[in-house]
């Protein structure tokens, strides 16, 4: 509102309308909210309430409305709004009333944050932002006892806050303490999750003494702990847990929790000491517990902890009546034990007597509920359970094995004792099935044939959470983190996940930082209000993006392995290169794996960016033996008909034809598998079994029916001459071929297609590929003789030097010997190198340079925009001089001269362009 409208309030003789302008004006005297008195809330009120029956109504809202684009902070603006809207039930009600309500909170004006909170909440119950500001106001103006039925209704909706978990489960804890207790358990993981530990202590003694029978609920914070690297803090909250048990008496839990803080703090003499206290009470009546404590040096400060405790354990089991394993007896019980021997009765060879250093090493302890225990005592007990009660077995095959087996051991427990070897696969097949269904089983997801038995029933959250804090790769982490953003259960997983990356948000490696805002964006997409507190700004992204070189962006695309990043990387790139995001994409579009790129046309296309588009499939057609996979990419897209664009620079049966060329080098491009040569042949006939039936039913008939007899028998010659298809395939072709087109291969000289398309291939494949160095007569000479110095006279000479500076005495003050030893490192690498070098050499011959394109040997006239002409030579790499104008064939002018005509131009990519003179043999 301006100031000339403020003053014709005076004019004015509404009292309404008078009223808001005098509010309007009295803002302008008092900014400051914390002067802010409940009174002028409640004459804001009134206005509000008065507005809907005034005559000038309407007037007053536009009025309202102007001065709040002029003063967006305006407080009776919005209030009077937000109040009017509220009755009327618009959104705009509730958005200005929680702001004002946000605001009034930072400037502890608690009466009108209550005042305002209760207008929210007598329309919307459930209202997270109101409620949490109600319990706030209520707490400090009338104290905790009235803050219980605020808190019950916001902790059921607001599951997510530890905050209000807490002090939900502080105000019940007296009168429902089961209840409170799970409300503190999901406060306490949420601030470990957080990293918020002073608030954590405040509420973990009271989960000891009241749930410390919950041993895996400790044992998940401890996991979370443990992967934010808190081994000190891990150990002194388990301090507190080992009293209660200690209390008891229930030695197996004091141990297992003081074995945990040794893991963590294994040079704690205290927890050493209680652990063999701990030892003592728990095998009190072992008749050997003395001689093998101290065998296994558990009592000796000063030996490693782990390996006394796993002596000690590995011992102790054997005792009178208890059970062992003999690789060659099988499963025996212990009789009689002393210091000096044990004897054992084995199901064949009862009474064996061996001495006790023997049976330490030799014999495997079993628990009584080991499956071979209960297939040594009664056989027949276990095969009824087998048949009637598969998950009752696998329970205990699986804890028999430590929780985890593998399927060869699997095998080799079933097959032949309780079913026949042959039925195997199938009896398998049946009960895997029923043990994925079973949340109480699991198969590991790193190793696939390891079945594995979970302590508790996992929920699918639980599952992806245990994976993610376990891969320390960034890539799969990333991957495993947006898994938990596609389902509503897996919402804890994903809080785990994004207070990750909410950390790695300040990492140095800007592609870490960058992957972590993306997947923070995702999350708050997935879960809108999971409440973040995010480092990283759009703006600031935005900037990044600016400013970086386009080789930094094209490598971030690169280095990222989700789809959805990419998609915003590409769209980042467009919105802020506008000078230069065709030449970054374009760039994108050759890196593999194929992920974002059709999303990448379909942009460009958008864009009108048909140049770009074109230039691209050209360069893919023309270096398709450089980029296979991009080619057979592109040559799926054209041939299925996904790409009907007008601007494709090539038709079907020119992009078929390409296909089958690139068929015989493959073998070469892709020395071990067969995925591309697979694709390869896919993109061409739709399947990798090529039959009559199977070619009539893909893409092919179409384009045979378009094509001259001439390209038909092309393509078979090239089929023909594929060593990986079988002749069979290849037979079924030329069926297809005879079968369509009836005396294809009559209508014209055979041996002249195969010519003409030899040459195509030949001016296609000018440039040779990694594996042969190009070289003329003159230049191989050179190179030998070049190898032939290194060898004979510099080798010789560097060992002379070497001899000569061990005389001069100490050899580790000595300069000369150590720059004589690096010298020979380095002949001896190059002389590797260049040996190495010439395995590949193929000599060019002299008359099989061409002068009608320019070929590798030939001497080139070129034109550049200056009009300044210049003659190069093109020969190998070890030829090249710029002082004589001798350019290798790999280098980039090189490159875009190679299989032009004269008259023809060729450009650079950093843009300089030549034309082509003349061409003539340069050796």
């Amino acid at each position: 509102m301006t100031q000339q409208t403020a003053n014709s309030a005076e004019t004015q003789t509404d009292p309404l309308y008078t009223r808001v302008i005098s509010q309007l004006n009295e803002e302008k005297l008092a900014k400051d909210l914390t002067q802010v008195q409940l009174s002028r809330i409640k004459l804001l009120e009134e206005i509000a309430t008065e507005l809907p029956s005034s005559s000038r109504g309407a007037e007053i809202r536009s009025l309202l409305e102007e001065h709040l684009k002029e003063n967006a902070s305006s407080l009776a603006a919005r209030y009077i709004i937000g109040i009017q809207d509220l009755s009327e039930d618009r959104k705009t009600g509730i958005e200005y009333l929680g702001e004002l309500m946000q605001e009034f909170q930072r400037a502890a004006r608690w009466p009108i944050v209550d005042h305002i909170a209760d207008h929210v909440l007598q329309v919307d119950e459930n209202h997270r932002t109101a409620l949490r500001a109600k319990v706030e106001s209520t707490e400090r103006l009338r104290g905790k006892k009235e803050l219980k039925p605020y808190l019950e209704r916001l902790a059921s909706i607001d599951k997510n806050n530890p905050d209000i978990a807490r002090k939900y489960g502080m105000a019940i804890l007296e009168d429902d303490p089961d209840r409170a207790v799970d409300f503190l358990k999901m406060a306490a993981e949420s601030y470990v999750r957080q990293r918020d530990y002073n608030n954590l202590e405040e509420i973990w003694q009271i989960l000891v003494s009241k749930a410390y029978q919950d041993i895996p609920f400790f044992e998940k914070l401890e996991r979370i702990l443990a992967a934010n690297r808190e081994k000190t803090r891990i150990a002194a909250y388990l301090v507190g847990l080992v009293e209660p048990f200690r209390q008891e008496e229930d030695w197996d839990n004091v141990i297992h929790i003081l074995k945990k803080i040794l893991q963590y703090e294994p040079n704690s003499s205290r927890a050493r000491s209680d652990l063999v206290r701990a030892y003592r009470s728990r095998y009190e009546n072992h008749s050997l517990l003395n001689e093998f404590l101290k065998m296994s040096d558990l009592t000796n400060n000063r030996k490693p902890v782990a390996s006394a405790v796993a002596n000690f354990e590995r011992n102790i089991v054997f005792d009178t009546g208890n059970y062992v394993y003999h690789r060659t007896r099988g499963v025996g019980k212990i009789t009689e034990i002393d210091s000096e021997n044990v004897i054992i009765d084995f199901r064949d060879n009862p009474g064996q007597r061996m001495s006790l250093q023997m049976a330490i090493s030799s014999l495997l302890p079993l628990e009584p509920s080991h499956i071979w225990v209960r297939y040594y005592e009664n056989p027949e007990e276990m095969k009824t359970i087998f048949e009637e009660d598969p998950i009752d077995f696998f329970t205990i095959l699986l804890n028999s094995y430590n929780k985890s087996i593998t399927l060869s051991e699997i095998k080799s427990e079933i097959a032949g004792r309780f079913i026949d070897t042959g039925e195997w696969s199938k009896w398998w097949s049946r009960t895997r099935t029923r043990l994925k269904k079973d949340p109480n089983f699991g198969f590991n997801p790193r190793k696939k044939d390891e079945l594995l038995l979970r302590e508790k029933e996992v929920t699918l959250a639980e599952e992806q959470e245990e994976k993610f804090l376990h891969t320390s790769d960034w890539n799969q982490k990333l991957e495993l983190a947006m898994e938990t953003l596609k389902d509503p259960d897996t919402r804890s997983a994903a809080e785990t996940c994004s207070h990750f990356y909410l950390e790695q948000e300040s990492n140095k490696d800007l592609t870490k930082r960058l992957h972590s805002y993306f997947f923070l964006e995702a999350a708050h997409e997935a879960f809108p209000d999971m409440e973040l507190s995010r480092q990283i700004t759009v703006d600031l992204v935005k900037a990044v993006f600016s400013e970086e070189t386009e080789k930094t962006l094209v490598k971030l695309s690169a280095d990222t392995p989700v789809t959805e990043f990419k998609r915003s990387i590409v769209d980042l790139v467009i919105e802020t290169r506008p000078q230069d995001y065709q030449q970054i994409l374009s760039k994108i579009l050759f890196e593999l794996p194929i992920k974002v790129h059709r999303y990448i046309i379909g942009e460009l296309n958008r864009l009108g960016q048909v140049d770009t588009l074109k230039a691209f499939v050209e360069k893919v057609f023309r270096k398709y033996r450089e980029n296979p996979e991009i080619f057979l990419w592109v040559a799926r897209s054209i041939l299925s008909g996904q790409w009907t664009y007008p601007w494709i620079p090539a038709n079907k049966e020119e992009v078929i034809l390409m296909v089958f060329r690139l068929l015989k080098p493959l073998v070469r491009i892709e020395s071990k598998g067969t995925r591309l040569k697979n694709q390869a042949i896919e993109t061409i006939f739709g399947t990798t079994n090529i039959t009559v039936d199977s070619i009539k039913a893909g893409h092919l008939p179409e384009i045979v029916a378009q094509s001259d007899s001439g390209v038909l028998r092309r393509m078979a010659a090239l089929f023909r001459e594929v060593s990986y298809v079988p002749d069979a395939q290849k037979d079924n072709f030329e069926e297809y071929l005879e079968e369509i087109r009836p005396g294809y291969k009559s209508q014209a000289a055979s041996e002249e297609d195969i010519q003409e398309e030899k040459e195509q291939q030949q001016d296609l494949h000018l440039i040779p590929d990694a594996d042969t160095i190009l070289v003329s007569p003159a230049g191989l000479e050179q190179r030998k003789a070049y190898l032939d110095q290194l060898i004979n006279v510099e080798m010789p000479q560097n060992s002379k030097d070497i001899g000569e500076a061990q005389e001069k005495g100490d050899l580790r003050e000595n300069s000369e010997y150590k720059a004589a030893l690096e010298r020979q490192s380095q002949l001896q690498a190059e002389i590797k190198k260049v040996d190495q070098s010439l395995k590949k050499a193929k000599v060019i011959d002299p008359g099989s340079v061409r002068t009608d394109i320019v070929t590798i040997g030939a001497k080139v006239t070129v034109k550049n925009s200056e009009g300044e002409s210049t003659e190069y030579t093109i020969l190998s790499p070890w030829e090249a001089d710029s002082e004589k104008n001798i350019i290798s064939y790999i280098s980039p002018l090189g490159k875009v001269l190679i299989g032009k005509k004269a008259g023809d131009r060729a450009q650079l990519e950093s843009g300089a362009e030549y034309q082509i003179e003349n061409i003539v043999r340069g050796i």
